[in-house]
């Protein structure tokens, strides 16, 4: 984190240690590197063998219950990651087990705010649709069952999760389960900082180096 903070390096990578020890430097009041104000979050790509493309997802690693104030700074973060990565109007999922907004559930009262913010441009060039499950997000099939027309349905480029189970549950699933290559980086901080899983590939420490040189 010191050498980050005096311009001798570019990127910040975890080694075999907890996050929670990285974390601790990382968000020190006097000598961390994420700027006051800041939301820190967790970008997640993930190449699926299955999927015709790359998928995002935030957020697996850092925030436990987003508010209003960090799903839109997640939002920006991740579609300005998803713009450099050559994606000029990303295609965007707000992840629900539904597609119903119920004030049981805040994230999806959330959601609707998104919406109408995106509706009047807040966000740029973009699909914004919501709340709907990973399956509608990413196969047209299921969207056309459900009587659900969206430029998102089918097609998404990147999954907003409600919280930090779904969105950790979904990389480890699809990690070990659909044999993807994944590759992470936090947002937030005055540098890319690498935050791989210890159990986490090779490749996908390596991947990881190579988005936040990309993206960062």
């Amino acid at each position: 984190v010191s050498l980050i903070r005096e311009g001798h390096a570019d990127v910040l990578m975890k080694g075999i240690i907890n996050t929670d020890n990285l974390l601790r430097a990382v968000l020190n009041k006097e000598h961390g590197i994420l700027p006051k104000g800041n939301v820190l979050s967790h970008i997640t790509v993930a190449q699926i063998p299955t999927y015709k493309k790359l998928l995002f997802f935030s957020d697996a690693a850092v925030i436990p219950r987003p508010t209003l104030e960090q799903f839109e700074a997640m939002l920006l973060y991740d579609l300005e990651v998803c713009r450099r990565m050559g994606i000029e109007a990303p295609r965007v999922a707000l992840i629900h087990c539904t597609e119903k907004v119920n004030e049981k559930f805040p994230h999806t009262l959330d959601y609707v705010t998104l919406k109408e913010r995106a509706a009047v441009g807040a966000y740029g060039n973009m699909y914004l649709d919501g709340p709907m499950d990973v399956k509608t997000a990413c196969d047209a099939h299921s969207g056309e069952v459900k009587g659900i027309s969206s430029p998102v349905v089918g097609h998404a480029d990147l999954l907003i999760f409600p919280n930090i189970e779904s969105g950790n549950t979904f990389y480890k699933t699809v990690s070990l389960f659909g044999d993807a290559n994944m590759a992470g980086m936090l947002r937030g901080t005055t540098s890319p900082v690498v935050v791989p899983s210890r159990a986490d590939s090779g490749n996908s420490k390596y991947y990881s180096l190579a988005l936040a040189c990309v993206a960062g």
